[in-house]
Parts: C-alpha cells; structure tokens; sequence
C-alpha cells in the first residue's frame, strides 16, 4: 500500500511585495498623525503659555510672623493641583500651563487674582505670604512647587 506524503506544516511563509507596501504606508500615516497631533497641542501650549504670562513688579511679601503678628487673614482658601491658595478678597481664575513658555515637559500652575488684598501660597516646597494691597490685581506661578507672585494680572470677571 502506497504512502501519500504528509504536509509540510514547517515551511515558512514568505511575505509578498504588496505586505511590505501595505505595511510602510500603515506606519507612514501612523507617524504623520502622531506628528501632527504633535504639532498642534504644543502650538495649543504655547498660545496658553503667552496668553498666561504675565509681567509685573514682585509681589511685597511678608513673614509668617509678620503675617500672623499683622493680624492679616486669607479665609478665602481653595486647592489647586496640590498647592493650597488663601486670599481675603476677589475672584481667582487658574490654569495649568506648560513650562518654557508652553515647549516644555512639565506643568506650571498659574492663577489671576481680582484684588486679593492678601494671599497665601501653601505647597510641599514651602509657605508664602503676600500683602498685595487694596484695588490691585496679583498673579502667582507655581513652578516645581516654589511660587512667585507679581503685581499684575489680565482676570476680571468680564474677562471669565
């Protein structure tokens, strides 16, 4: 009785001309999306970045002694990505915004204050007291947890 051969099933399968096409022009599109996603957040980012940065003279700060021994108060306290924000008065309006002006890989916290009077910075890095005065905007940046207040700001409540 005769023997009828058996399958191969150890060849190997060979790839065509048309898998290799299909799979550059798959990848291609994959990296000219990512690319382009890209691209466009970090134009996002900077244009936050701009709209967010705010010059002004620093802010007159004071030590908590000098704070507590003022009798001055911040009841008006919120949390905000882990940095705890007090101040006496107005609105606060806050975004996170990416360093180097909107190109880089970490985030800094910026908020705008409306006539805080008063404001305290509480974060893992430290305690920071300012005496912003009567009738005057102030904007503190957080970066790497150690905060830094000026004298300006662009947020009123019109502007929300």
């Amino acid at each position: 009785m005769a023997t009828r051969p058996g399958r191969d099933f150890g060849g190997v399968r060979r790839f065509g001309l048309a898998h290799v096409i299909g799979a550059v022009v798959v990848l291609t599109v994959a990296i000219g999306a990512l690319a382009f996603e890209y691209v466009r957040d970090r134009n996002a980012s900077v244009a936050t970045a701009q709209a967010w940065d705010i010059k002004g003279p620093p802010c007159p700060t004071l030590t908590e002694a000098d704070f507590t021994a003022k009798h001055l108060l911040a009841p008006r306290t919120f949390n905000y990505d882990g940095a705890a924000l007090g101040r006496w008065s107005g609105d606060a309006s806050c975004s996170d915004v990416k360093a180097s002006g909107g190109k880089g890989l970490t985030t800094d916290r910026i908020c705008q204050f409306a006539n805080p009077t008063v404001l305290t910075v509480v974060t893992p890095a430290g305690r920071w007291f300012y005496n912003i005065g009567v009738a005057q905007p102030a904007t503190v940046s957080i970066h790497r947890d150690v905060a830094r207040c000026v004298l300006a700001g662009k947020f009123t409540l019109q502007s929300e």
